[in-house]
């Protein structure tokens, strides 16, 4: 597909390359974080890790108190302050989410970005084939997705076809084109991890990106191919959030991702544990937990993952 078939001004933002086998665990890297003397730095870390372990475990209303603990010390710390309001944003949310130990929802930024997350009418009819023939992308319905990592993986929804590959352009804020990125497919329908080639593009803390991705059924024609468009954001994090991600297991980590609004995180440990174990049911309920909050179509919830 052409860039310039979009135009660059509009095409602003992008994330995430291409990955086929199971997806690593995330161990993001944290910016620098000014300090405070000694004592009371310590102090404050504390009550922010002990808050965002208590995350892990589900117990928010105790991580709330460590979280004001936390910002007592520290007025106007943008970290308790961010911590304390996706807490606060998830209860109110899905309360039924806040206190169970199973189930697991999302809740977006409240900001958002244009995007295209199904794929429109075109000329290509003769691609696709079964009863779902549009690309969507699985991103929340504000069609911005959050990352901790340099080089996230975006998830897409590929109907049965017959084109053999698809492709996906990451541009910068400014829009600039990073990546051209082609995919390889099998013809068979289900739901795509697409992971950002760590050598052509890293990711930087605190820029948006956007990405479009497409299905190439008609390579000499790229015009005519269907695509998805959407923006993808790589957050600035808490040291000490990173500090506890990297410290519990994939499992635990998910309400903490969740909480956090990292979307594309989440959806990648759901599935890195889906490809370690496929018959647990919980695992498999809390990813059509998560797509269902974010609005995705309930068929498309219950495709199978692609290799």
């Amino acid at each position: 597909m052409s860039a310039h078939r979009f135009g660059l001004s509009w095409l602003v933002l992008g994330t995430l390359a291409m990955g086929m086998g199971a997806l690593p665990i995330i161990l993001p890297s944290l910016p620098a974080v000014a300090q405070n003397p000694s004592s009371q730095t310590s102090e404050f870390d504390r009550y922010m890790q002990r808050g965002y372990q208590l995350t892990a475990k589900r117990d928010y209303q105790s991580a709330l108190v460590n979280f004001r603990r936390a910002l007592s010390l520290r007025p106007a710390d943008r970290y308790a302050l961010t911590a304390i309001s996706n807490v606060e944003a998830y209860i109110a949310r899905d309360r039924y989410a806040a206190q169970s130990r199973n189930h697991l929802t999302f809740v977006p930024p409240n900001r958002g970005m244009p995007g295209q997350r199904v794929a429109g009418a075109t000329r290509f009819g003769e691609c696709t084939q079964g009863s779902l023939t549009k690309i969507v992308a699985l991103v929340p319905d504000n069609n911005l997705g959050t990352t901790a990592v340099a080089n996230p993986s975006l998830f897409f929804f590929v109907p049965q076809s017959t084109a053999k590959s698809a492709e996906l352009l990451l541009l910068s804020e400014a829009g600039e084109l990073l990546l051209t990125q082609q995919v390889p497919l099998n013809g068979k329908a289900g739901i795509l991890p697409v992971r950002v080639d760590a050598a052509k593009v890293n990711l930087q803390p605190g820029q948006k990106y956007q990405w479009i991705f497409s299905l190439t059924c008609k390579p000499n024609e790229p015009d005519a191919n269907p695509f998805v468009t959407g923006w993808i954001e790589r957050a600035e994090l808490d040291r000490n959030l990173t500090k506890v991600i990297t410290t519990i297991p994939a499992a635990d980590r998910l309400p903490l991702l969740a909480t956090s609004q990292l979307w594309n995180d989440t959806l990648a440990t759901l599935v890195e544990l889906q490809q370690s174990n496929p018959n647990d049911a919980t695992i498999k309920r809390q990813w059509q937990d998560v797509l269902k909050s974010a609005g995705i179509d309930p068929q498309i919830v219950n495709m199978p993952l692609l290799p």
